[in-house]
């Protein structure tokens, strides 16, 4: 197999990105540890994270019990995410395609149909929610209509804007984050004061969604959680454009724990100051933050209802047009990327009209998190196995529509950690508690959610023990990318300014000499 440019990379004006998944060669990596930083904050100051910091409210719990659970699952989430960064300088692709290692070239469409399904639920939560608050703020400052027309207007030009800024691609995505940064963190910061007259610090919750507190509570850690790990499929989208000999694993992994907790604790604690504000269980989160807030402010709320949105819209639909397009090859990253943008508008309007916001958000984010955290053991897993090293070549294979290479496995999977990701997922399903769906499992810890913990922890342990039992094949777990450098290295191991040349794949045989596995 020889480095082919992938076949479906998007073209044509001067600026825009040029890669789909396809391997980016060291000399062409321009970003640095702070911009993922960046993309963490500002792609998470949007309603659609602030209204997940309003649930725990909902649930019917304390000011500081709601605190200490966005805390801990904020926390929780940072921590999980780190090793699966690093493995982008690494492979320098995605992180689905990145996962190849571990599940095959083949079954990497695991990672990305998890992060399609991620993607399309928070897009859809960014620009509904952002389109609300543009309405709704409208609505108290000139009178304007809040009906359907006028909540479909907001949510098109959003995703009008978040198309054109993912097209374009990383450059104008860094871009983007880093000027939410100083414009929508600087209302949300003043917005702090604002709500403080109407904040009460001794707020105590009561009537609990799952019927006492710490069920409840841990409900509320596993949403926190969740909406921090959940960036794990996308994360690699960023680090991939990071050259090894010019930035170590340590700083890296500092940009994106600290990045990913503050981007995440600061809107969810947001949500819930603001809910508390409030505190009126009959009202939704956007009709009772406005009907709040001071005629001076409406215009900065409404400025971050829409500007806000972009931020984690155009994360999402940018990073599964990357992958869409290289399981369905007829459409290019800028045809994917409009396609995805378009169903997520659809589940924006059944949204608004069809389904209930509270109990949807919450199921949503429960179900992807399980599924989700089932993915991240084995992964995380499997990138200490291989000691951090690579073979970008051979995670290209299926890319290239061609087969072979060590990552082939069986018909281009690996079932030791397919099948123990089936597992555990169902595992964690069993245990999972909703106010839409309680697993047969739900009660055995007292009603506490154990279902994202059991599917990440059945995931890391059932891939490890078959891969003991039934041993992958040596050139897998020794892979050095084929004059890579860059792959020798373990995890979190350099010092820091210490620095490893980057990737640099060879030429190969047409067909991989490594036999599939029977």
């Amino acid at each position: 197999m020889t480095q082919a440019s992938h076949p479906h990379l998007s073209t044509g004006t001067a600026g825009m990105e040029q890669h789909g998944i396809d391997y980016i060669p060291a000399d062409e990596r321009k970003s640095a540890p702070r911009n993922v930083f960046s993309i963490f904050i500002g792609a998470n100051l949007t309603f659609g994270l602030i209204v997940l910091g309003w649930l725990p409210i909902s649930f019917g719990l304390g000011w500081w019990a709601a605190f200490w659970s966005i805390i801990a699952g904020a926390a929780i989430g940072a921590v999980v995410i780190i090793p699966i960064a690093l493995m982008g300088p690494r492979t320098g692709t995605n992180g689905p395609v990145s996962s190849g290692a571990i599940f095959g070239v083949v079954g990497r469409i695991i990672g990305s149909l998890l992060a399609l399904f991620i993607a399309i639920g928070f897009y859809a939560l960014a620009v509904w929610t952002g389109g609300q608050v543009a309405v709704y703020g409208a609505h108290k400052l000139f009178g304007w209509s809040t009906g359907d027309a006028a909540l479909g207007i907001s949510y098109a030009i959003i995703a009008v804007i978040s198309i054109i800024a993912a097209i374009w691609g990383h450059a104008k995505l860094v871009l983007v984050e880093k000027l939410l940064i100083p414009t929508v963190g600087t209302v949300m910061v003043i917005g702090f004061f604002v709500y403080a007259g109407k904040f009460n610090v001794h707020h105590a919750g009561g009537g609990y969604l799952l019927g006492s507190f710490w069920p409840t509570w841990a409900l509320a850690v596993t949403i926190s959680a969740a909406a921090t790990y959940g960036y794990a499929p996308y994360v690699n989208d960023w680090t991939r454009h990071i050259a090894r000999r010019r930035n170590t694993d340590r700083n890296l992994a500092l940009a994106t724990g600290g990045g990913a907790f503050l981007g995440l604790a600061f809107p969810l604690l947001f949500g819930a100051f603001t809910a508390v504000a409030f505190n009126d269980a009959k009202l939704d989160y956007v009709n009772g933050l406005v009907g709040i807030t001071p005629k001076a402010f409406l215009i900065p709320l409404v400025i971050v209802g829409l500007i806000g949105s972009l931020g984690q819209s155009t994360v999402c639909i940018y990073s599964n047009g990357l992958d869409f397009s290289s399981i369905f090859p007829i459409f290019s990253r800028v045809t994917a990327t409009i396609i995805l943008s378009s169903i997520g508008v659809l589940f924006i309007f059944l949204g608004t009209l069809v389904w209930n916001a509270e109990n949807t958000v919450s199921a949503f984010v429960s179900l992807f998190g399980v599924i989700a955290a089932a993915w991240i053991g084995i992964v995380v897993s499997g990138h200490f196995l291989r000691h951090g090293r690579y073979d970008p070549d051979a995670l290209q294979v299926f890319n290239r529509g061609e087969r072979g290479g060590i990552y082939w496995y069986t018909g281009g999977w690996n079932l030791r950690a397919t099948l123990a990701w089936l597992l555990a997922s169902g595992v964690g399903l069993l245990f999972l508690s909703t106010s839409l769906y309680a697993g047969p499992w739900s009660g055995l810890a007292s009603g506490i959610d154990l279902s994202w913990i059991s599917a990440m922890v059945v995931g890391a342990a059932g891939y490890l023990l078959a891969a003991t039992v039934f041993p992958e094949p040596q050139a897998v777990l020794t892979a050095d990318g084929s004059a890579d450098p860059a792959n020798l290295a373990p995890s979190l191991s350099e010092l820091p300014g210490h620095s490893v040349p980057d990737p640099v794949p060879d030429s190969r045989p047409e067909q991989s000499s490594v036999p599939e596995e029977r």
